[in-house]
């Protein structure tokens, strides 16, 4: 009888599978989804293998296999693998990033009509919730809708009835049902004449990728490139070779960044051959999208992270644009993958070729390329002017001390230089950009008598208030409630809004420039359907004189009649208990200060902050990455960051704080007793301690730091509940 190891949905840490038999006259190959029962109830499953004997006795049988065959192909089985292996993630959970939509949760339980015993056997309260569920003639219900009408209570009392067989559930598999397959579109060629780039050091990146696709070799490069210095325009030549020599490419940019100037460009190069996969597609459109690209219609995937799993084959380019972006990095769910290390994986596997590109590389990933440790450096150090036929030179940057500002009696949210030059740029007809990397109308309320600052119930954050909905918000948890009249500890109705945000930056610009048109983008704005292309396209059109924003105005953001960027306050994030904190700071500087001066006109940047001496703000508005990379090199390699360490975090949140930190506390004992026991002197066990902030959606979180040339080593050595939270390689240790 023959066998198949299947990966099964469950919480399981780590690649581990399960042996089921094949029933006879079942057809089942790796890559193909299956139905199979796991302890108590029915679960979906992927086979990875097949093999035709088992140690294993008894061996369980599979229910049933999707009778669309295999839907992953050997490489996604292995790239699945090493992301369950490397993360730490169930199999599963990364083989679930390239099924196709809708693959998630096919199974379900559904609850026959009860028998007169098994209602005599009922309290009233669940015998009445169970008729409300069976009206009629009615058959079956689904058992999630029965538990949802149950209540706590009640969900226990079922458990104890499936027990005992008073009440039976039956278990269902949802078909997957492909969309029609579309007229595929004539066959475009990538282009007959491509442009020639425009400098010396285009010529250079883009041969030496060239070459390495021509060879059809596994080769990464770092293409680093200040803005406007034509990256996009090298990757559009890497990708239209690639794909005239017989295979696909991939375009990741962030999220944040997925606008219709960067699609358009690849559209208007390859027409009818690129697909888009992001987060606001329907659910209609994702599938349509999915199964297309399965079907080969596309040759070209352009998206966010995700996009990275899209069925596209073969690969022979992947460009991560922006790669320094936080976006890349899964953090909500597992597997918590980094979309630059899979990215790195698939191209090793498929022997194609890895484009990462930035104006301001993460630190760890130039430290790469520049020591040569398997990633080449290529350099862009010339922006482009207009048609791209010479260099144009960076914007102009003045950095306002508003210490200063304050000791000489200004104290506007706008300094008299910025106030000068917001009135000049308007004045001729110019448009401006305003950044403030903080949305709402202020960071806290505070009662002017007894200091109280009001913070969510939930999480241990201050509440920001945002005047266009008159409501008092948590950006952590996004609970909305109406502004006190009172202080909820003295009773006072005196509070100040303290801190600045994108709705007072609005206000207050109006104020300075009564009948100025001005346009926010931020994540309020850009939640509404179709706001944050409509915005974008309306401020480029020239409808507005200012557009106002947070770190979304700072990203692929391409309008020549900006001449002025204000950066309100430089400072907010400089401080964060993180590591990166610096380096964030100084990315958005350099990725917003690189917005001006984009047209013939030039232009120039004014930077407010109160740290005017900090290496981050004053490298980050000359967008001089190499003062920084210097400068923030010899302090990680002081402090054993990385990248001279790799570093593992282990968070747990409780409802209960006491618990959170007792729980820290053991799993910080046992890793300190493994490493003691098995001579892992060179694993750092930093903390417990809490996180921060302490509490999100009311649960307290703790965690634990691994530090070390591999802390894996340690890890391995102690068995985690699956409550602990494994982040490997993480972008943030707050």
């Amino acid at each position: 009888m023959p066998y198949a190891e299947v990966a099964v949905d469950a919480p399981i840490r780590g690649a581990r599978t399960f042996t089921y038999a094949i029933p006879s006259g079942m057809e089942v190959l790796p890559g193909q989804m299956v139905q199979a029962p796991f302890g108590p109830r029915v679960a979906d499953g992927v086979v990875v293998k097949l093999s035709a004997t088992t140690a294993i006795d008894p061996v369980k049988p599979i229910y049933k296999a999707d009778p669309l065959g295999p839907l992953l192909s050997s490489h996604r089985l292995e790239l699945a693998h090493w992301m369950s292996d490397y993360y730490l993630s169930p199999l599963y959970d990364a083989l679930a990033l390239m099924l196709p939509p809708g693959s998630r949760g096919r199974t379900f339980a559904v609850v026959p009509r009860p028998g007169e015993e098994a209602l005599a056997a009922m309290s009233d309260d669940l015998r009445e919730g169970v008729g409300a569920l069976f009206p009629g003639r009615r058959r079956l219900v689904r058992e999630e809708a029965l538990r949802a009408r149950a209540g706590q209570r009640g969900q226990r009392e079922m458990e104890r009835l499936f027990r005992r067989g008073v009440l039976r559930r039956e278990w269902r598999w949802r078909a997957l049902r492909p969309p029609a397959a579309q007229a595929q579109a004539e066959a475009v060629p990538a282009i007959a004449e491509r442009p020639l780039v425009a400098t010396a050091h285009q010529r250079r990146a883009l041969g030496e990728i060239c070459a390495t696709l021509e060879a059809h070799r596994h080769g990464a490069f770092l293409l680093h490139g200040v803005t406007g210095s034509g990256k996009t325009e090298v990757y559009l030549q890497a990708l239209a070779m690639c794909l005239e020599g017989g295979r696909k490419g991939m375009v990741l940019v962030p999220e944040i960044s997925l606008t219709p100037q960067a699609v358009q460009r690849f559209q208007a190069r390859f027409p009818g051959q690129v697909a888009v996969l992001h987060s606001r597609l329907s659910a209609a459109e994702h599938r349509h999208a999915w199964w297309d690209i399965y079907r080969g219609r596309y040759s070209v995937v352009i998206g966010s992270r995700s996009a990275l799993f899209a069925p596209l084959w073969p690969v022979g380019l992947i460009v991560l644009d922006e790669e320094h972006e936080w976006t890349y990095k899964q953090q909500d769910m597992e597997p918590r993958y980094h979309a630059r290390a899979v990215a790195t994986r698939l191209a090793q596997q498929a022997d194609a070729v890895l484009v990462l590109g930035s104006a301001t590389p993460d630190v760890a990933v130039y430290h790469r390329a520049a020591t040569g440790q398997r990633l080449k450096l290529l350099e862009l150090p010339e922006r482009l002017g207009n048609g791209g036929a010479a260099s144009r030179p960076l914007a102009q940057v003045q950095i306002v001390d508003m210490r200063r500002e304050l000791r000489e009696g200004h104290r506007g949210i706008f300094s008299r230089p910025l106030q000068a030059g917001l009135r000049q740029t308007v004045e001729a007809g110019k448009q401006a950009i305003l950044f403030i990397n903080r949305r709402g109308e202020s960071g806290i309320v505070q009662c002017r008598d007894c200091g109280h600052v009001v913070r969510c119930t939930s999480c241990d954050v201050p509440l920001t208030y945002h005047a266009d909905a008159g409501r008092l918000v948590c950006h952590q948890c996004n609970r909305r409630r109406r502004p006190y009249l009172s202080c909820p500890r003295c009773g006072s109705p005196r509070f100040r809004q303290l801190g600045l945000g994108t709705q007072r930056v609005v206000s207050e610009l109006e104020a300075l420039l009564p009948g100025v048109k001005v346009l926010r983008w931020d994540r309020d704005v850009a939640a509404q359907a179709d706001a944050q292309e409509g915005v974008l396209e309306r401020f480029a059109r020239g409808e507005a004189q200012v557009l106002v924003g947070t770190q979304m105005v700072a990203k692929g953001l391409h309008v020549p009649s900006v001449t002025l960027v204000g950066v309100v306050l430089a400072d907010i994030g400089l401080h964060l208990p993180d590591f990166r904190s610096s380096e964030r700071v100084f990315q958005l500087l350099c990725q917003v200060v690189g917005r001006a001066g984009r047209g013939e006109e030039g232009g120039g940047a004014i930077v407010q902050t109160y740290r005017p001496d900090h290496y981050a703000v004053v490298l980050g508005a000359r967008q001089e990455y190499g003062g920084f990379y210097r400068n923030e090199i010899a302090f990680r390699r002081r402090q054993g960051l990385p990248p001279f360490s790799r570093l593992i975090r282990l968070a747990f949140a409780h409802t209960s704080e006491a618990q959170a930190e007792r729980e820290a506390a053991r799993i910080g004992r046992a890793l300190r007793h493994q490493r003691e026991a098995w001579g892992l002197g060179e694993v750092e066990v930093m903390g417990p301690a809490p996180a921060y902030p302490l509490r999100v959606r009311g649960r307290y979180r703790w965690h634990v730091i691994l530090r070390g040339p591999d802390p894996r080593l340690l890890l391995d050595k102690v068995e985690l509940p699956n409550d602990w939270v494994v982040d490997v390689d993480p972008i943030s240790v707050l």
